[in-house]
């Protein structure tokens, strides 16, 4: 690679890029200046990193070794007795950059025996891909924020990077099937410690998506079979064989499962979600919790909505919590309801205040009570089973209700956080018109789950090295 060619080349072709941004700036009327001319500008830097870039890995690629060889002998011993791989010319490869499309031509080798290869695909970094990680950052960015139409288009707008939506999505998704692999096996380390605050709170809840039935499924593939058919016939666009079909939800929604940990002063946050079951939601909450060492905190203490399969994987994973509540709003929904259906509107308002002012500063004991003397006084089926289903919901979580001790240990009692980061992992997943196939929704809910998390710019510098 000649150093001094490659710099007289871009810089020719910087000359004349810069000529035309200069113009740009000359045809400019007044007072647009610098707005009748800044994208011209842009263009020629995008142009000539795009093209510099494209020029260098090229003569760095021509300078390899393999370049010029008529054979290449493949550095495994298991079959270093093998006839060698033959020269089989240049093959020509497509690759996203952070600056655009580039090509690069690389010498492709064949063996009856094992197959084809370019060897240098590996040095370059585009054996196994060909999204880079610049192309992928940027993608990611704002296929996060937006649809993939939009994105798509604010790809070009920002970076000058054109893409297509379907490729897009494509990206997006596998980056972020990678980001769960990554925190499974731990290979993606949290932005903090439970060991460096004094109490840590653990949220969990269940939101639903909406999701592709196997109906929808079946109809979308027709349709793309037609299209694919019809571009055969006219010898255009991508005709190869479709992928096997994949099965849609048996149900048009689907239930996200989310885990949260933050601190006391809302600072730190450490989130994930999956589509899997309770059970494996379980398990991922204990790896979770192993990544950021939850045990090692002063005072864990989980506030949730009370909901069996989230109280029972906390305590099947999380032995040493040192205390359970129940969201404090999601008590008081059931409280008034209750009141609501059986008083009227001024007696319901001042019943409804009076139990939760005593459970909350008191004890449920009290509210029991009440539950059992206004039970007494009415008469009606409905009222009757109301009452009893509020009973019921307070005796099955009695541990979760003892908001005085909480209170006098300076905990809190609501489940804010949670039910903030629900709406944030999903926001993106809930636009007009969206289905998802669960996998993939929870491959978007994980990529925002790094910035929730505080490990976004962790996640792109370990992918860089």
């Amino acid at each position: 690679m000649d150093r001094d060619v490659l710099m007289y080349q871009m810089e020719e072709r910087f000359r004349e890029e810069f000529a035309k941004a200069l113009q740009a700036l000359e045809d400019a009327p007044d007072g647009q200046w610098i707005e009748a001319s800044e994208m011209a500008f842009r263009d020629a830097a995008l142009t000539v990193a795009r093209e510099g870039l494209e020029l260098a890995v090229q003569a760095k690629v021509d300078a390899h070794p393999t370049a010029q060889a008529a054979a290449f002998f493949p550095p495994n011993p298991a079959i270093k007795d093998l006839p060698p791989a033959r020269n089989k010319g240049d093959r020509a490869l497509a690759v996203l950059t952070g600056v655009g499309t580039v090509m690069v031509r690389r010498r492709y080798f064949w063996s009856r025996v094992w197959g084809g290869l370019c060897p240098v695909d590996e040095r370059i970094g585009i054996h196994d891909r060909t999204v880079t990680r610049g192309a992928r950052h940027i993608g990611c960015t704002l296929g996060v924020a937006s649809d993939f139409d939009q994105a798509a288009e604010d790809m070009y707008a920002v970076a000058g990077i054109r893409v297509s939506s379907e490729r897009l999505r494509q990206i997006v998704e596998a980056e972020g099937r990678q980001v769960m692999e990554a925190r499974a096996s731990g290979g993606l380390a949290p932005s903090w410690v439970a060991g460096e605050v004094d109490r840590v709170y653990v949220g969990a809840d269940g939101v639903m998506v909406r999701g592709v039935t196997d109906t929808e499924k079946k109809k979308r593939r027709r349709r793309h079979e037609a299209r694919r058919d019809e571009r055969e016939q006219a010898g255009i666009g991508n005709t190869k064989p479709l992928p096997s079909a994949s099965t849609g939800t048996a149900d048009t929604f689907k239930e996200m499962k989310i885990g949260l940990f933050y601190d006391q002063d809302k600072t730190r946050s450490f989130t994930f979600a999956t589509e899997k079951d309770h059970t494996e939601f379980g398990q991922l909450l204990a790896r979770s919790a192993a990544g950021v060492a939850l045990s090692e905190s002063g005072t864990v203490v989980s506030i949730t909505d009370g909901a069996p399969w989230i109280r029972n994987r906390i305590l099947e994973h999380l032995p040493y919590i040192d205390g359970m509540l129940l969201d404090f709003y999601h008590l008081s929904e059931h409280v008034w309801d209750t009141a609501k259906c059986c008083l009227g509107e001024t007696e319901a308002a001042r019943w409804a205040k009076d139990q939760l002012h005593e459970i909350k500063h008191v004890g449920p004991a009290g509210v029991l009570a009440a539950i059992a003397a206004l039970s007494k006084k009415v008469r009606a089926p409905g009222k009757r089973k109301r009452l009893r289903r509020l009973r019921d919901y307070i005796t099955q979580r009695w541990e979760m209700v003892d908001y005085r001790r909480a209170l006098a240990r300076g905990w809190d009692i609501g489940s804010g956080p949670t039910e903030a980061m629900c709406k944030n992992l999903t926001l993106r997943l809930k636009r007009t018109g969206m289905k998802w196939d669960p996998a993939n929704a929870a491959a978007i809910m994980n990529l925002v789950a790094l910035r929730e998390s505080n490990q976004w710019e962790t996640w792109w510098t370990r992918a860089a090295a």
